[in-house]
This record gives structure tokens, sequence and C-alpha cells, in this order.
């Protein structure tokens, strides 16, 4: 059984959010879009699996569902439409940094330290 302890500190910390609409990666705004839009996959990827793994062991330990029924479940209409939200806010979270404006920005590599492509190479 859990700790019933309510006194025990925890590891959660408020939402930070991050500055990465003005991060600077690599050498060009594309690159950086899609370096931010991976970055908040990764994010969003670990923050579900972790909170899968916390799910499965709470229900493997009190023996609530066999895993097979989570494979063969199939959603109500409503769930579908429900999901879909859930995805299309997802999407928006993760990729819309890629429709950002591509103003110059300051290079992240000095451009004298960038060697020139010779004639004829692209």
């Amino acid at each position: 059984m859990a700790d019933a302890k309510t006194d025990r500190p925890t590891y959660a910390a408020d939402y930070i959010k991050g500055d990465f609409e003005k991060a600077v990666y690599l050498d060009s705004v594309h690159s950086d879009n899609l370096m931010t839009a991976f970055l908040g996959l990764g994010a969003e990827h670990w923050a579900l699996r972790r909170r899968v793994m916390v799910l499965e062991k709470f229900m493997a330990e009190n023996k609530v569902i066999d895993p097979a029924m989570v494979e063969a479940y199939d959603p109500t209409p409503e769930e579908k439409v429900a999901w879909e939200a859930e995805r299309d806010d997802f999407i928006d979270r993760t990729f819309s940094v890629l429709t950002r404006e591509t103003d110059a920005i300051a290079s992240a590599v000095p451009q004298e330290k960038v060697p020139a492509r010779e004639a004829g190479k692209s």
C-alpha cells in the first residue's frame, strides 16, 4: 500500500513557460523552427511516457485491468471526437512553431566561422 503521509515533500513544480519563440540554436530560421518543434515533441513524449508508466504500475499492482484490454479497446464516437480535439491541440502545441514568421534573426554561428562554399557545389 502506498504511504498515506500527506506531509512528505513532493518533486512537482509549477509549469514555467520557456522562451522558445526567441531561441536561436542553428544558423537558419527554418532549422531553429524544426529544433523547437523537436524539443517540444520530446517534452510531450516524455511527460506522457512517464504518466503511462505510473498508471501501468498502479494497474498491475492492484490488478485493475489486463493490458490486453487496453489494446482491444474501441472508443465511442464521443470519445473519438474528444480525442481528435486533444490530438489537434497537441499538434498545435508542438508544430505551430513551424508556421512562425521567418524574419532574419541573429546567427547562432558567427559568419566569419562559416566556410564559404566552393563554386559549383551546393
